[in-house]
Order: C-alpha cells, then structure tokens, then sequence
C-alpha cells in the first residue's frame, strides 16, 4: 500500500512540475496556519491589534494601541495569508489531478480558491477573533490601574469607579474583592482584576 501510494504520488508529481508548486504552497500554508493558531501567542501571531484609541465612557470600553504586531486589523491579517496559500495548494492541486486542468486553468482556480479562502479568514479574524482578542488584550492592561470610586460600593455590592485612560475618563461597574471591604464616594482604589464587565477593586496601601 505504501509502495503504491509512494508510487502514485511520484506519478502525480512527476506528470507536471506545477504539482510540486501546489502542494508546497498547500503544506507550507498548513503549518504556518497551525503554528498561528496554536504555537504562538494570539496578538502576535494572527495580526497586531493597532486599533486607533477610541474610549466609550458609558460602556466602558476602551481600545488601545498595540504597536508591536504585524498587521494592522483593518489591513490583511496573517491568518488570511496563510488560508491563502494553503488553498491556493489545495484547489490546484485538486483541479490538475483530479480534473486533469491544464497549468493555465489550474492556476486561475488555486487563485480564486484561495483569494475566496482568504477572504473568509480574513472576515473570521476581523469579526470574530478581533474583537474577542482586543478585548482580552484591553481588559489585561487595565489590572493595576488606580481608579476613583464615583458610586460608593457598599458591603458585597456593585458600586462604580473611573479613572483617565487615553486622555478620557472611564467607568467600570465595580465590586470589591473583599465581599467584607465597602468604599466610599472618592476614595482611591487598584483595579485587581476584570471580569465579564466587572471591575474588583482593592484598596490602595
């Protein structure tokens, strides 16, 4: 069975010097998606979260800068880069061997397949890991940031606190960490962790 297969691959490849092609750009595009996705830490690896500051003191809500990846979101993530060339492999590869497409016919389908594919990484990486990644990222730099308690949070209760980021004042519904701890209106507090929305606050020594 090995031999057959070994055989009929060296066939295949043999047949058109452009096989080789595919199914290098299908391979590489596989490991390189593989190791974006789970051998590299998120924010660098499918793409610099460069988001132009813009703060929601209602909600909350802040972006911040990330300067450091490779790619701005609004630009062409590297997820997509690597869905391209992969399919790009994958529909040649298939179009010339299993439909014995000439190189020229070939080529335009590995192209619009793997434009299509890209296409569709991309719009996964900008509406659904995005925001998803941003907000991790946002919520993580907050953590030790010193806010102003402006609704007091009472014994095992939700108050509010503010602070100044960017520029901009910015309001988190806020619990204590100690359910035992009650702040008063004005007093200085260290947000110690955020979760879903929730800020926990300790206060400063």
């Amino acid at each position: 069975m090995t031999i057959l297969t070994a055989s009929v691959l060296s066939d295949i490849f043999a047949d058109n010097p452009i096989h080789i092609v595919y199914a290098a750009a299908l391979l590489i595009g596989l490991i390189y998606a593989i190791f974006l996705l789970f051998f590299q830490g998120i924010g660098d690896a499918l793409g610099d979260l460069d988001f132009a500051p813009s703060i929601d003191a209602d909600m909350g809500d802040i972006d911040l800068i990330d300067a450091d990846g490779a790619s701005e979101a609004t630009g062409v993530s590297m997820l997509a880069v690597a869905s391209f060339i992969s399919s790009f492999g994958a529909f040649g590869l298939i179009s010339a061997t299993l439909f014995d497409a000439g190189t020229v016919v070939s080529l335009v389908v590995a192209l619009v397949g793997g434009v299509l594919v890209g296409i569709a990484a991309q719009g996964f990486f900008l509406y659904i890991l995005s925001p998803t990644i941003s907000s991790e990222v946002r919520q993580a730099r907050l953590i030790g940031q010193v806010a102003e308690i402006t609704t007091p949070i009472p014994l095992n209760g939700v108050g509010q606190i503010a602070f100044v980021a960017q520029g901009s004042r910015v309001t988190y519904s806020a619990r204590a960490t100690d359910e035992q701890s009650a702040f008063e209106r004005g007093t200085p507090v260290r947000i110690e962790r955020i979760v879903g929305g929730m800020a926990y606050v300790s206060a400063i020594d």
